[in-house]
């Protein structure tokens, strides 16, 4: 390689560690340790990740002064560790004590600093700054960005010349093994540069830089690393610098929803090929020596649901309470069963209650299957019939049967006995809703939805599915939900014959409500852009569903029509459940909570939209 000659023989950690949020204490004194460690393995530089002192998402305690200050003496405390003979990089919140922020409080920055033999050598501070679905980085940060264009406005208004980002964007130089290498620091999404007329990285390089460390803490989602590699690959076809991406482990939250951060640290040779890889979710520092002959890594066979797995269990360790005891109420749907297989793969049968809690129309089927994979899970099962608490409350206020509101006690009712149980034990109730029910408020407030945490709330009934199975085949190696159940019909059980009025998907096809719900909050579509497609006859290669789906679902016009209005209007009009709902974790490109900013709104049906449906044939 062309510039690998600088780097040859250069041995470097990539700390990939789990960060504490809000523990500036704990996280130095990890670092601390593994600096020292990592100098007694004649390692030449240590990387840690982005905002690895405090943690990247924990909300308005930045405007915590007293918390800063703490940043501050806990970041000279990680410089002075480098006494021991190695250079660190790390990344941590530092204050221009002299400057305002723009919301009037002390100014602080993202940056990395880099440290070597007991002293500073400088920071980088981030360039750009995400504002998009959870992240939020300006609210508190001044980015580099701003530092340049307040320069330039006040040099222009001195007379001078203005400052360009070349001056401040530059590689620092450090002293390893008697040379000098120049290393250029950036900070997660200013590696995501595509959308940004400004491109950090090529500065740094055109600067000189030698090797390049990109300090992140990114969250898992949805084919994240997929994109990264071609992004990196893409970056690199220009600047051909070795590449380091260092990230964090562990779970931090935006108080709604719950957010994993997978790791999976990468070194990437000058053309862009990954020649060093951390398993996602490892903890620890993992050495790296480089050297002419590396040879790329082979692409090992990915599996997505695995991926989602490992994202849902790491959100599942990090919310639920230490020791308590999880109660789950186990209708025989698979919805409950995915729950309560799930907990018990995290935790063990020993912490898991399964509650079946039956009524007039829960049925003998429902009952059997309940007992079958409680058995099955070997967890504790009791039953707790809600008939004489249902009627005691239908009396009280007078609901009459065969109404909503005689469905709706049903649900409070059960929801009361799961409380009841869980304050008993000392422990926590979960609530077991998916996606589609959040996005259209298929569900009772203060009934089943409700509990400390909603582990399915950002998957559709498909990938609800594909967990069951998931499980069956890998977490258990034997059929703990039986087939039976992950197939079944939907119901909920609080009126006779009842099913989800839903067209969900299964293990093998897409069903068109999942498919609507992820359109419409994921990629953010609407009620105008489903019938123009619709029209066209475009939907359902749009949807990628099976042919013929909407014809089976909607033999006419009108009944598309009634469906997608119904269900845009709900998908308004039932917002007050979901901002009343419990924990959320993040799984796809946008997840309920504070992933998708929404308000008290009417649902609105564009002028284009009452054009397009005035011209379907009646």
């Amino acid at each position: 390689m062309e510039h690998m000659s600088q780097t040859t023989g250069l041995k470097i950690s990539l700390c990939q560690m789990k960060v504490v949020p809000g523990r500036p204490d704990l996280n130095a004194r990890y670092i601390i340790q593994e600096i020292e460690a990592a100098a007694e393995r004649k390692v030449d530089i240590i990387a840690f990740p982005e905002m690895c002192t405090t943690g990247y998402l924990i909300g308005d305690i930045f405007e915590d002064i007293a918390f800063i200050n703490d940043v501050t003496k806990h970041n000279q405390a990680i410089i002075e560790a480098t006494k021991v003979g190695i250079t660190a990089i790390f990344g941590t919140v530092i204050v221009t004590p002299a400057k305002q922020g723009e919301d009037g409080r002390h100014r602080m920055h993202n940056a990395g600093i880099v440290a070597q033999n007991g002293k500073l050598v400088g920071w980088s501070i981030k360039t750009l700054q995400p504002h998009y679905r959870f992240f939020n980085d300006a609210k508190h940060m001044y980015s580099l960005r701003a530092i340049v264009e307040e320069t330039t406005e006040e040099k222009k208004m001195a007379g001078e010349s203005t400052t360009t980002f070349e001056e401040y964007l530059k590689p620092h130089n450090l002293n390893i093994k008697g040379k000098t290498l120049k290393v250029g620091v950036i900070l997660c999404e200013d590696m995501w540069d595509i959308d940004y007329a400004l491109k950090p990285t090529r500065i740094l390089v055109k600067n000189g830089a030698d090797i390049l460390f990109n300090l992140s803490a990114s969250p898992w989602t949805w084919q994240k690393n997929r994109k990264r590699h071609q992004v990196v690959k893409d970056l690199l076809v220009e600047c051909k610098k070795p590449f380091c991406y260092v990230n964090n482990t562990g779970v931090q939250n935006v108080g709604k929803n719950i957010i994993s951060f997978d790791g999976s640290s990468t070194i990437y040779r000058e053309d862009g090929e990954r020649i060093f890889e951390i398993p996602p979710y490892s903890d620890g520092s993992f050495d790296f020596i480089f050297s002419q002959d590396v040879a790329p890594i082979t692409d090992a066979k990915t599996n997505d649901t695995a991926e989602l797995y490992d994202a849902m269990r790491h959100a599942t360790e990090a919310v639920t309470p230490p020791n308590a005891p999880v109660v789950i109420g186990l209708s025989g749907g698979i919805d409950s069963s995915v729950v309560a297989a799930h907990f018990v793969d995290v935790f063990g049968p020993d912490r898991v209650i399964g509650v079946h809690m039956p009524f007039t129309f829960s049925g003998v089927e429902a009952k059997t299957m309940a007992e079958t994979i409680a058995k099955n899970l070997g967890i504790r099962f009791e039953i707790k019939p809600i008939s004489d608490l249902v009627e005691a409350i239908c009396k009280q206020t007078e609901v009459m049967p065969d109404s909503l509101a005689y469905e709706n006690v049903q649900a409070r009712a059960r929801q009361e006995i799961l409380s009841g149980i869980a304050s008993k034990v000392g422990g926590v109730f979960t609530c077991n809703a998916n996606k589609v029910e959040m996005a259209f408020g298929y569900g009772t407030l203060h009934g089943d939805i409700a509990g400390f945490y909603a582990p399915l709330a950002d998957l559709v009934k498909r990938e609800v599915r594909q967990i069951g199975q998931y499980m069956n085949e890998f977490c258990f190696q034997r059929e703990v939900i039986p087939a039976q159940c992950i197939k079944q019909k939907p119901t909920a059980g609080l009126a006779k014959g009842q099913f989800d009025p839903f067209d969900y998907g299964g293990l093998e096809r897409r069903g068109y409500h999942d498919e609507m719900v992820r359109a419409l909050t994921e990629f953010r579509k609407n009620a105008e852009w489903f019938l123009e497609l619709y029209i066209h006859g475009d939907l359902e290669k749009e949807l990628k569903l099976e042919p013929r789906t909407l014809k089976i679902l909607f033999p006419t016009h009108n009944d598309f029509i009634q469906d997608l209005e119904k269900w845009w209007v709900k998908f308004f009009g039932t917002y007050f459940k979901r901002n009343q709902a419990p924990f959320i974790a993040i799984f796809s490109k946008r997840a309920f909570g504070s992933d998708l900013v929404e308000s008290l709104l009417s649902a609105h049906f564009t002028d284009r939209y009452q054009a397009l449906k005035n011209s379907l044939p009646k």
